[in-house]
């Protein structure tokens, strides 16, 4: 998927995530946290972080599928590692393709503010063929 189709999906818009690198090795996505995106604590919300690693994880998978197949998540695990907070920057995932069977495929994904990991996940996508 070419950068100009990633700025076409209405969630990558709406979150304003640029997609850095994309290979069925890995990828690299990365946003720039606003205000609006904090809870009551100031804490850039759980779920914004873990849709950051989760489409990291995705773009390691999706872009390289066979035509007629199609994906979706079966399985995920995030741990918080830190707080992010807007005002300290652009928060990056970057994902590694652990394994890639045939039907399941399992991504690790890390997040990172600056030099600080924030989150780390496992990603687990079941692979969809036309007819199944």
């Amino acid at each position: 998927m070419s950068r100009p189709e990633f700025a076409s999906v209405p969630v990558n818009r709406l979150l304003g995530l640029e997609l850095r690198a994309s290979s069925p090795e890995g990828a690299t996505v990365a946003l720039v946290p606003t205000a609006e995106m904090a809870q009551e604590y100031g804490v850039i919300h759980g779920g914004i972080v873990t849709a950051l690693a989760d489409t990291a994880a995705v773009y390691s998978l999706q872009p390289f599928l066979d035509e007629g197949e199609g994906m979706t998540s079966i399985e995920f695990k995030v741990n918080f590692l830190a707080a992010a907070r807007p005002e300290r920057g652009e928060l990056v995932a970057t994902s590694t393709m652990v394994r890639r069977g045939g039907t399941v495929c399992v991504v690790s994904a890390e997040v990172r503010q600056s030099d600080t990991p924030v989150a780390t996940g496992m990603f687990t996508y079941l692979i969809l063929r036309k007819g199944d």
